[in-house]
């Protein structure tokens, strides 16, 4: 028979940096420090590479961390079809016949899968070497950390694709998706059509000034490394994207640029489907994932709840779906809010419902202020408090913890600016009265590996890896 699991995720929180804004303290959370100390706890052994919601449900529930669309290419190029894809054809065949100025809008992350993709493309749209061709790059990328990897991933595109195309503007995804102010989006396009604004000849150098600011890379600023590039009413526009992004107001924007009384002709064309009001033709259909945590609840045999904002409830549902935005019996959704200060209400609903697998999804990275994220944790710890309370022993498991750390500028007490810093190494509580530290322990492992653990909770017969491991006879005789 199935046992219900509780996670509850803590989301931001992580093991404090020295140089961080002080936070954390165990009268802020006693019933946390309490049962930490009761059962099986690590606060450094769990490591995430994310640092937002979007990201984390993408590598715990589908266990990728890379985009995982790169596939798709991969096997297009290995079958040698991405030469003759419909899409592209067509792409080059207006290319060639407007002669106009052709602008990749290209999402980059950590992985030099992004520079083979692109010069495949480029082969193809350049084979010659003598179009005008425009790459503008934009970093998905969320952790500070990735700054290292993304100065080689942008180093290998500057120097093997110089010949093909040169680099215009670099900016993070923060800056053009649908989460982008109206009036940031104007000042891109104004830089984009005077090429007067920010410029860097050097990425490397802006990524350091970047990493020092404690800035995460898809929050980075349009900057401006080559103004060499020209712009034209006829010109091509190739979203070059692996993820269905909403770009709807970056296009709708775009679209109503104007030269003089003259209308652009602009031509849209992508690699994935893009949300806009545009009907643009996109070379490949997204990939469906098999291994996520609707279907590996199914093999289980047991159904998910998970408590969150409402308008998280689609990206979250569309990774734990297996990149399917679509309802489905095994995975349901309740909005969080009026639970968050009703421990009450909340133990009431943990009573009621039946499903086996319960995630509980708060979010420090929200608050504004010092006081504000104390008085969530506050909140939060109460909440522990009426779930352990509620458990009586062994009515479920709970876990608590986090699938990524934080780096903010909050407002202190007396309204000076700080830096709240929770690593990627988020803790691990598991509270089950049958599973003690007497003869268990905690295996590093990663975010993943936090479906897993609860998926072995739920059913013992889940073959997967767990973060909770059995004390072998060895261990036993070292460490006493």
């Amino acid at each position: 028979m199935n046992k219900k699991t509780i996670l509850f995720l803590i989301n931001g929180f992580g093991v404090e940096k020295k140089e961080s804004y002080p936070i954390y303290d165990e009268k802020l959370m006693p019933t946390f420090d309490e049962l930490s100390k009761k059962y099986l706890f690590v606060n450094d052994m769990v490591i995430s590479k994310v640092s937002n919601y979007y990201d984390a449900y993408r590598n715990a529930s589908l266990d990728v961390n890379e985009l995982y669309n790169y596939t798709i290419i991969d096997s297009s190029i290995a079958t040698k079809t991405f030469t003759t894809n419909k899409v592209l054809t067509e792409l080059q065949k207006v290319h060639n016949e407007k002669k106009s100025n052709l602008h990749i809008f290209c999402l980059v992350d950590t992985s030099l899968k992004i520079v083979s993709h692109l010069k495949e493309a480029l082969k193809i749209l350049n084979p010659n070497k003598d179009k005008k061709i425009f790459l503008h790059l934009i970093i998905s990328s969320s952790s500070i950390e990735d700054y290292k990897d993304l100065v080689e991933v942008f180093s290998h595109i500057n120097i093997e694709l110089a010949d093909y195309a040169s680099i215009g503007f670099i900016m993070g995804l923060s800056a053009i998706d649908n989460n982008a102010k109206q009036v940031d989006l104007n000042f891109f396009f104004k830089m984009f059509i005077t090429k007067v604004g920010e410029k860097w000849q050097s990425f490397t150098q802006r990524f350091d000034v970047l990493y020092a600011v404690k800035t995460p890379p898809r929050d980075t600023k349009p900057f401006i490394v080559n103004s060499n590039f020209e712009f034209s009413k006829d010109d091509i526009f190739f979203f070059f994207n692996y993820d269905t992004i909403n770009l709807e107001n970056f296009i709708d924007t775009l679209s109503n640029i104007s030269f003089g009384e003259e209308k652009n002709s602009f031509s849209y064309y992508s690699l994935f489907s893009v949300i806009s009001k545009l009907s643009i033709p996109f070379m490949f259909e997204t990939s469906v994932a098999k291994n996520c945590l609707v279907s590996n609840l199914e093999k289980i045999k047991a159904t998910g709840l998970i408590l969150c904002k409402k308008e998280k409830v689609g990206i979250i549902n569309y990774f734990c779906n297996g990149l399917v935005n679509s309802a489905t019996k095994t995975l349901t959704f309740i909005d969080i809010d009026p639970y968050i200060n009703n421990p009450k209400a909340l133990v009431e609903l943990i009573n009621k419902v039946t499903n086996e697998f319960i995630i509980l999804n708060f979010e420090l990275d929200e608050c504004k202020t010092t006081i504000e994220l104390k008085e969530l944790l506050k909140m939060l710890d109460n909440n522990i408090k009426a779930l352990e309370e509620n458990r009586n022993g062994s009515k479920y498991t709970l876990i608590v913890s986090s699938l990524y750390g934080m780096n903010k500028t909050l407002t202190t007490e007396k309204d000076n600016p700080c830096q709240v810093i929770f690593t990627g190494k988020v803790p691990f509580l598991y509270i089950d009265d049958f599973i003690t530290k007497k003869n268990y322990l905690v295996a590093p492992g990663t975010i993943n590996d936090l479906f897993k653990t609860a998926y072995k909770s739920i059913n013992k017969d889940y073959k997967g890896d767990s973060l909770v491991e059995k004390k072998n006879g060895l261990y036993k005789l070292f460490f006493k």
